[in-house]
């Protein structure tokens, strides 16, 4: 058959001779099958490529399982060593707090100590201060006395009076001088060790800051220059007092005059040196307020910039925590749904498997039903199969497939029979014996079995002509083999068939077995078999096959497992949910504290750069105040120096007057030089004062800033200012030795000039044991001075000391984390430390640490979540494709058997119009899997038995493949077909029906058959004769019956 539907001249005989898997074959390529088959195959090698990525994804899930696993070990370490770490950090600030809280009272203690002693000094400097003013009061007096009682000629003893007064004084000074130098040699010896065994101890983290003490250093050499200036101002006003006193030829009104003019000029002078010295003070605290100030606003904008990039980090955190956030909720919301159609999947997989599960167990006992009602059947066909193999010799078959008999007494036959249709037709009764003891054997059932040779006939007649409707003996209309007509005979010997009810009772009434051609059967004697007649039933069509059952239980199996998979998906997705969950709530924790803390920070911000702006603000003022201070300072230092130029130029003028007014000047040249040795002793006190504040500052420095270098300098300045002090102590042991020995030289030269002046004796005896009073007390007074400055000093060394270890014990206690010191208890540092050490060896135990673990942990459980959700995809991507392959199957199952219904009706429709009364079907060798078997014929030609085409004869062929063509035409029909030589193989009375079949469906569609029949052509509406002449065809067109008639 062609695609136009032009059937060949040979296509019949081709046709009838195919296979059934040929013929199936047909039928599908028909429908289009093979489309199905197509779409199958792509579906299955997807689902080969969805196998291969499911084994790949669960390969993958498992190390990324284990890897998730050691992931969670390091992270956990990681959490362990940090706390351990914080909680180290905790202990060890205790015990540093402890240190502070100790080193706090110390520094209080010692601070309340210095307080007190420099107190006590302050008050013996007043008395030595009050000593001073009274010893000029008395020199004054004494000179008084002399210029009026002493002459010309005591002139040689005042001289000597003097000098040794000046002697006196220069023993004094210089004694004080080589304490003070011994003391600070003492002192600077100690710090000298101080900072060199702190030198050892902060050898690598101690850092030179020379920048820091760079304003101390040109603020002492100020000082050292203004010393300078104070020793050059005494050395000169000795000088001075010198030249007066080896001119004294002024005279003494002009000198007077002059007098009070210098007096006048040294007050001034006086208020100026104050001022001066008072905005220097001012400078000098200025600043170091300054500095302060400074620093302060460089760790207020360092502390500004750090919360800055704090803030950024943090919010950078909480925009990272809102994102994962909105992860996990959407991950949520995913998984709940997946959740939701996994359980939904679950309900409908376990009804679908209940529901199998119900119909295994229906299959099932049917087929035990089947498997007991159809005992015999199995039996007989087991006897068949043993004697097709040669296992069983004799057997002839079923006794209703070797006769014939016609339609019409088809349910004559089967009453009568009583079963004896399906008995087994054998040689003689051996054969039987051996076909009993088989079914013995196997214990298949039972049969009932007719052994042809070993029957015994009866030979009467049956009389059967008196009664009217009686068409004679039974076994007269059954048409068999000769060999079979004994069986015949056995079986339905003794039954007369009837075509009435009355005839059959009459005959039976007589004795005899009758037959109704309705099915009704009438025994010897009155008994009666009617009723309804039902064709008999065969049992094997009933009942499922076994390879269905097993394909069922498969199904519901795979169903099954599917359940369980889909589960433990649940399970696994519900412990993936609370995990989720606890994600959200951690994630909303960590956000809110986030917010939290930017807020703060926020805070801290704000506070920060609203001191940075008083800062700056306050620098400004100073630095302005500062410079107006500057401005003032310059302004007096010239006012100062204009003075001191009018006063040299008085003191000139006063040496050019008489005696006594340079003895009044004299005077005041001494008053003016112990001013100035006071004030020199004052610079002198400042200077003390400034190196302690500069070694105190640059103690700190050192503290904040470490450096081994600083304290090498500082050390190197030590050795200096100790060497400086020992040379100062040297000279001004070398002085007093020369002072004493002209000390010595003077009381011996005074001894001498007593004697002659006895008149002023005991007057001077007065003064001078005044003089020694003062004297004692003043010496006493340095004496008590002298361990006052040496504990002072010691005590701001001390201080020094405690402010170093301060700074640094603070600056650890920041680095740990504490701004302030912890509360505690000297008590519980032993604790403490115990617990640090017990930490400590707990966190060494933990060994190397992976910093990444706990981002590493979070990355890794994230791509393990997407894998199980890919897992997931990949496994409904498989459910769909296997439901996809299922609907496919059953889509070519029902296309394929609504064509074989809808062909396998028209051909029983064409058979029987083609045949008269015959009947014809098409039967599938497998109709539970129709493509794994073949798609045979069979026919039942009026007075025949049922066979298949293979069985027919060569015109029963050609007339059921001329019908099964027919019939595969309707599966498309066409507008025209064109048919040659269809009849070729038929027979008048079939080549005629098929012509009148032919132009009953012309209706429809348009017929063109060659033929050569004339039953054929005499039933066309239109002829044409088509002729050879001269090599070409030639068309004629003949009358059609229509126009014959």
């Amino acid at each position: 058959v062609t695609g136009f539907n032009l059937i060949s001249q040979h296509a019949v005989t081709r046709l009838a001779e195919i296979s059934t898997e040929e013929r199936r074959k047909i039928l599908e390529s028909l429908i289009g099958i093979g489309t199905f088959e197509t779409k199958k195959a792509e579906a299955r090698v997807q689902l080969q490529e969805a196998d291969l990525n499911l084994k790949v994804a669960a390969a993958r899930v498992d190390e990324v399982r284990q890897r998730i696993e050691q992931l969670e070990r390091e992270r956990n370490d990681l959490l362990r060593s940090n706390l351990l770490k914080t909680e180290i950090n905790s202990q060890q600030a205790r015990i540093l707090s402890a240190q502070i809280l100790s080193l706090e009272n110390r520094h209080q203690e010692m601070s309340q100590t210095l307080e007190q002693e420099q107190i006590k000094l302050d008050q013996v400097r007043h008395e030595r201060e009050d000593l001073t003013q009274q010893r000029a009061k008395i020199e004054q007096d004494r000179r008084s006395f002399e210029e009026k009682t002493v002459t010309q000629g005591n002139q040689e003893l005042f001289d000597l009076e003097r000098r040794i007064a000046e002697a006196s004084k220069g023993i004094v000074e210089a004694k004080s001088a080589a304490e003070t130098a011994k003391n600070l040699v003492a002192t600077r010896t100690r710090q000298r060790e101080a900072f060199t065994k702190q030198a050892e101890e902060l050898e690598t983290s101690i850092k030179p800051l020379s920048s820091s003490i760079k304003s101390l250093q040109s603020h002492k050499k100020v000082l050292e220059e203004k010393i300078d200036d104070s020793n050059s101002k005494v050395e000169k006003i000795s000088q001075k007092l010198t030249a007066a006193r080896s001119s004294i030829d002024q005279d003494s009104k002009k000198l007077r005059e002059v007098q009070d003019e210098i007096d006048g000029l040294g007050k001034e002078l006086s208020n100026l040196t104050a001022q001066s010295k008072g905005s220097s003070t001012k400078l000098d605290l200025t600043a170091s307020h300054l500095q302060t100030l400074e620093a302060s606003q460089k760790e207020f904008v360092q502390l500004s910039e750090e919360l800055k990039t704090r803030i950024r980090e943090m919010e950078k955190l909480q925009k990272e925590e809102e994102k994962r956030l909105e992860s996990i909720e959407q991950k949520t919301k995913e998984y709940g749904e997946l959740k939701d159609q996994r359980r939904k999947e679950i309900d409908e997989a376990l009804d679908i498997a209940k529901k199998a599960r119900v119909t295994v167990v229906e299959f099932n006992t049917q087929k035990n039903l089947a498997d007991n009602m159809g005992a015999e059947d199995k039996a007989i066909e087991k006897i068949e199969e043993m004697a097709d193999e040669g296992a069983l010799k004799g057997v002839y078959g079923r006794l209703e497939d070797l006769v014939k008999f016609p339609e019409e007494y088809r349910k004559a036959i089967q009453a009568a029979s009583v079963g004896w249709m399906k008995a087994l037709v054998v040689k003689n009764l051996e054969v039987a014996i051996r076909c009993v003891e088989s079914l013995k054997r196997t214990k298949l059932g039972r049969v009932k079995i007719v052994p042809i040779e070993d029957l015994e006939l009866s030979d009467l007649e049956i009389d059967s002509d008196n009664v009217s409707g009686i068409i004679g003996p039974l076994s007269k209309v059954i048409r068999s083999d000769k060999s079979i007509t004994p069986a015949v005979r056995f079986v339905f010997g003794d039954t007369i068939l009837a075509t009435t009810q009355r005839a059959a009772f009459l005959t039976a009434s007589r004795g005899q077995r009758c037959v109704v051609t309705s099915g009704d059967l009438y025994e010897p004697g009155g008994g009666l078999e009617s009723g309804y007649y039902r064709a008999p039933l065969e049992i094997s069509n009933l009942v499922p096959r076994s390879t269905a059952l097993e394909s069922l239980e498969k199904t519901v199996k795979s169903l099954e497992t599917v359940v369980q998979r889909s589960r433990s998906d649940v399970d696994r997705i519900e412990t993936e949910l609370g995990e989720l969950l606890e994600d959200r709530v951690s994630a909303s924790k960590t956000r809110e504290a986030l917010a939290r803390d930017v807020e703060l920070a926020k805070k801290s911000f704000e506070r920060t750069r609203t001191f940075l702006q008083q800062t700056t603000r306050r620098i400004d003022s100073l630095q302005n105040s500062m410079t107006k201070e500057k401005v003032l300072l310059d302004e007096t230092a010239e006012k100062q120096a204009e003075m001191k130029r009018r006063l040299a130029i008085i003191e000139e003028e006063r040496t050019r007057l008489r005696i006594d007014s340079r003895r009044s000047a004299l005077s005041q040249l001494e008053t003016e030089r112990d001013q100035a040795t006071a004030e020199n002793q004052v610079i002198l006190r400042e200077k003390l004062e400034l190196e302690t504040r500069l070694s105190s500052h640059q103690s700190s420095l050192e503290t904040l800033r470490p450096g081994i270098d600083q304290i090498r300098i500082q050390l190197r300045s030590l050795d200096s200012e100790i060497h400086r002090e020992e040379t100062r102590a040297s000279e001004a042991h070398q002085r007093l030795e020369t002072l004493e020995k002209e000390m010595k030289q003077f009381y011996e030269e005074k001894q001498r000039l007593v004697g002659n002046l006895d008149s002023v004796g005991a007057e001077r005896k007065k003064y001078e044991e005044q003089f020694v009073e003062i004297e004692k007390a003043t010496r006493k007074l340095l004496q008590m001075m002298d361990p006052l400055n040496a504990g002072i000093t010691d005590l701001k060394a001390g201080l020094r000391e405690v402010d170093a270890q301060l700074t640094i014990f603070k600056g650890q206690l920041r680095t740990l984390g504490f701004e302030t010191p912890l509360e505690t208890h000297p008590d519980l540092i032993k604790e403490a430390e115990d617990m640090k050490r017990v930490l400590e060896q707990e966190r060494d135990e933990i060994g190397a640490i992976n910093q990444l673990a706990a981002q590493q942990y979070e990355s890794q459980k994230e791509g393990y979540k997407h894998l199980s959700v890919r897992i997931g995809e990949l496994e409904r991507e498989k459910l769909a494709i296997l439901d996809f392959m299922n609907e496919l199957e059953r889509k070519k199952h029902d296309t394929f058997m609504s064509a074989y219904n809808k062909v396998n009706e028209t051909f029983q429709s064409i058979f029987r119009e083609m045949t008269g009364e015959g009947n014809g079907r098409m039967v599938l060798d497998n109709p539970e899997n129709p493509f794994e078997g073949g798609l045979d014929v069979l026919l039942q030609f009026p007075g025949k038995t049922e066979l298949t085409i293979g069985s027919a004869s060569g015109g029963e062929k050609s007339v059921s493949t001329v019908c099964y063509l027919l019939a595969l035409q309707q599966i498309h029909p066409m507008p025209f077909y064109v048919m040659d030589e269809i009849d070729a193989h038929l027979d008048v009375l079939n080549a005629k029906r098929l012509a009148t079949l032919l132009r009953s469906r012309s209706s429809m569609s348009q017929f063109i058959v060659i033929s050569l029949k004339d039953t054929t052509i005499s039933r066309a509406e239109r002829v044409f004769g088509v002729f050879i002449d001269k090599g070409s065809s030639q068309i004629v067109s003949l009358p059609s019956r229509g126009e014959n008639n």
